[in-house]
């Protein structure tokens, strides 16, 4: 007569015990008897020891850039440029928002500026705003008029500073800037009005 209930010989139950022991062995993680699993020493002991990095003391190192070697960075990374005429460390900054008192409405155009520094440590470095060009998300040109001089030239010791303005949308953004035709370095933010 065959029945419904599952027969279980000696050599069954000493494979299920066997499994249930397993099972349980694998659930505690090693952990030394009496240790608390919630316990540095528990964590540590079920997870493994994960190396916690330092904390940055900081501005981060500038990255080297030139003709034929271009940087893509992101917003306020330093970027050191050599190029024919000179070399320069390279900031950006932006872009900031000219609020007015009552805020902005999510996803309205935002007015901001961006600025650029070039601090010289050997021959001249120029800052143009007709080198400076700026994209959306979608690849549609970003209009930037400069606040001041149009141009600036930074030399040893005399660093120089390009502002600029424009009118940007909620989204992925970029900056970059050429010289000579090529790009030099590529500056990536997003602008964020929720």
């Amino acid at each position: 007569m065959w029945s419904d209930r599952p027969v279980w010989t000696a050599s069954g139950v000493a494979v299920a015990a066997s499994l249930a022991v397993g099972l349980l062995a694998g659930c505690s993680g090693g952990q030394p008897a009496g240790a608390n699993p919630r316990s540095a020493a528990g964590v540590v002991s079920q997870l493994g020891a994960v190396p916690i990095p330092s904390v940055a003391t900081g501005p981060p190192a500038p990255v080297l850039a030139s003709i034929g070697h271009p940087q893509l960075l992101a917003m306020g990374a330093p970027v050191l440029v050599t190029l024919p005429g000179g070399k320069a460390l390279i900031t950006t900054n932006g872009p900031t928002e000219n609020l007015s008192p009552g805020g902005v409405n999510p996803n309205a155009p935002v007015p901001g500026r961006i600025t650029v520094t070039a601090t010289a440590s050997a021959g001249t470095v120029q800052l143009a705003a007709a080198d400076l060009a700026s994209l959306d998300e979608n690849g549609h040109p970003i209009d930037l008029a400069p606040i001041g001089a149009a141009s600036v030239f930074a030399t040893p010791g005399h660093p120089a500073t390009l502002r600029l303005s424009g009118t940007f949308h909620t989204g992925e953004a970029q900056i970059n800037w050429r010289q000579d035709g090529h790009v030099i370095a590529m500056w990536d933010f997003t602008i964020e009005t929720d």
